[in-house]
């Protein structure tokens, strides 16, 4: 029996997915009912095979409670935002909500936690001219953005559970897309392009599968690979790129606009206004501008070395599921 966090979310989703057909038995945690199977990623009698309970990773004792009888915890649960009024919400969730599930696992005597970390948690290349890989250095918290700094700290939680007898393996996605939600997160720039987004930026970053990170926690569970970190890292691609084939893909037209840095800078100020009276979420904010123009490379090449089965999905085949779903979704 497995305990997956964050089992309604888009990670989680496919992880849970993914180790069904594996035959793993689950328990799964989610806070909203209501998100349960919301993705149509899980079919209705997947969905009914699970073990769910309603809990947060931020209570100690429902955690607790959740993982009597749990041999492995797929830690999928973090709360993801670039908008600065929610980096105390986002800390309590991803940093102590992280420790809870470690004290949690240690002290219910669980044999293994594997874990989703972020490329955003790796720090500095080791060298300038090199791709950020499982070799950089994190120096300080100064400059990373809370996320970043969020999903650093949690990372470290669970090497100190190692430490104090836990197995333990972390993935280190890059942007993640592919078919699922399409509301919120890095997926959303699916829907973004498909309903018309006219401006690129100039930065370049990684990107993967959704379900090339749920393969690499089942491999690695498989294979008893532990004490290990992967970056999963498919793509490096300039944003003009990528939005020109996620267009091709949904059969629209691409961004074509490249709005000059003082735009942007006045775009998320005026995104911040709009969602505050609408009592929104912002899709653009600071630091959401600051990674745009922000170009960047990353190593993805280790876990293919390392872990026998384990393969990236083509470009071409994310961007086609990924489009696919999200005009499914948004037509329903």
């Amino acid at each position: 029996m497995v305990l997956v966090t964050g089992a309604t979310g888009f990670v989680g989703e496919h992880v849970v997915a993914q180790l069904l057909a594996r035959g793993y038995q689950i328990r799964a945690l989610y806070r909203s009912k209501s998100k349960i199977g919301s993705h149509n990623i899980l079919t209705t009698s997947q969905i009914a095979s699970i073990n769910w309970v309603q809990s947060d990773v931020t209570d100690y004792f429902a955690l607790e409670d959740a993982m009597l009888g749990i041999d492995k915890i797929f830690h999928c649960a973090a709360f993801i935002s670039y908008d600065p009024n929610q980096r105390d919400l986002m800390f309590k969730t991803n940093i102590h909500g992280t420790a809870n599930v470690i004290n949690a696992a240690l002290h219910q005597k669980v044999k293994r936690v594997l874990f989703v970390s972020s490329i955003a948690a790796l720090g500095q290349a080791a060298e300038p001219h090199l791709p950020i890989d499982e070799n950089a250095s994190w120096k300080g918290d100064k400059g990373q953005s809370n996320y970043a700094i969020s999903k650093f700290r949690s990372e470290n939680e669970v090497w100190r559970g190692m430490e104090e007898g836990l197995e333990v393996a972390v993935v280190c996605p890059s942007v993640i897309l592919g078919p699922g939600q399409v509301t919120s997160g890095s997926n959303q720039l699916f829907r973004k392009v498909y309903q018309g987004m006219p401006f690129y930026s100039p930065g370049a970053t990684g990107f993967v599968d959704v379900r090339d990170v749920a393969k690499a926690l089942c491999l690695l569970d498989e294979q008893n690979i532990v004490g290990k970190r992967y970056v999963l890292n498919a793509h490096n691609l300039s944003y003009q790129q990528l939005f020109a084939e996620m267009a091709e893909a949904l059969g629209v037209k691409a961004p074509s606009l490249l709005p000059p840095r003082w735009m942007a800078e006045l775009a998320w100020r005026v995104n911040k206004l709009v969602a505050m009276l609408k009592g929104k979420m912002p899709f653009i904010t600071r630091e959401t501008v600051q990674s745009a123009y922000r170009k960047k490379s990353f190593g993805g090449s280790k876990i293919l070395e390392k872990v026998p089965g384990f393969t990236y999905t083509p470009l071409a085949n994310t961007l086609s599921d990924g489009a696919s779903f999200t005009i499914a979704q948004l037509k329903r």
